[in-house]
């Protein structure tokens, strides 16, 4: 079991930490509110975790988004690292686990979470006391100014109509020497993925998604620093990371 005292160090004095089931924390204040993947975390993982989906649809593959997770974790020796979106854990248990650095996973999700326990406990059970799993909503931020070396989000940018407003709010839990990970689904001109994200759009699980210089052009405006940004088909990568610091 974690210690819950740990927390202190990252979440807000205002906010009240709560175990809700073994392992995993909630620091949402209604935790009866349903989102978005609740009853629909076991399909998401059996769909996004193949490679045959992600060659297909978004002409990537889990094998970069496993290396972009490392590269974030690589980036500092030590210091709080935040998962902002962590799902499942598809693309990331893995490192994690590997890891020594204090991680903070949260997703508003508890049945993602559940689902990120079940993943981290196939390979090392109890969970490492390094890893906490809190249910969070990213509108609704509370964890403390300053305290991140590190920030990771993966595959959350798309579904949030006020990018630049998430983006500040991340950028606002680093420390002054701190880094920033963001993956997202934009257009390139690309098909299936256009066709496919524009589907998901209407269907309403992603909001009106951007191409990739629009994007670009939005993360340099709120973060006001060089960027790294790159794409492999729909899947567009940025981080502050400076390349001779990436291990």
């Amino acid at each position: 079991m974690n210690d819950r005292n740990s927390l202190k160090e990252v979440i807000e004095d205002s906010r009240t930490v709560r175990l809700v089931e073994t392992d995993i924390y909630s620091v949402v204040p209604d935790i009866q509110q349903t989102y978005q993947y609740d009853k629909k975390a076991a399909t998401y993982d059996f769909v996004v975790g193949t490679s045959l989906y992600n060659r297909v649809m978004w002409g990537d593959s889990p094998k970069n988004y496993l290396a972009f997770a490392r590269q974030a974790i690589n980036s500092h020796p030590n210091g709080w690292l935040m998962d902002a979106g962590c799902g499942s854990m598809l693309f990331t248990a893995e490192a994690y686990l590997q890891s020594r650095r204090p991680i903070i996973a949260c997703d508003q999700s508890l049945d993602m979470l559940r689902r990120a326990r079940a993943r981290l406990s196939k390979f090392a059970n109890p969970i490492p006391q390094h890893i906490f799993l809190i249910q969070a909503d990213l509108s609704d931020i509370r964890f403390r100014p300053l305290s991140f070396q590190t920030v990771l989000s993966m595959h959350v940018l798309h579904h949030f109509a006020d990018v630049a407003g998430l983006v500040l709010k991340l950028k606002n839990l680093l420390t002054e020497d701190g880094c920033i990970y963001l993956t997202s689904l934009v257009t390139s001109n690309r098909f299936p993925g256009d066709h496919y994200l524009s589907a998901l759009h209407k269907m309403g699980w992603l909001v009106q998604p951007k191409t990739k210089d629009e994007l670009k052009e939005l993360l340099q405006e709120c973060l006001r620093t060089e960027i790294r940004f790159w794409t492999e088909g729909n899947m567009a990568y940025a981080t502050t990371e400076t390349p001779h610091r990436i291990h």
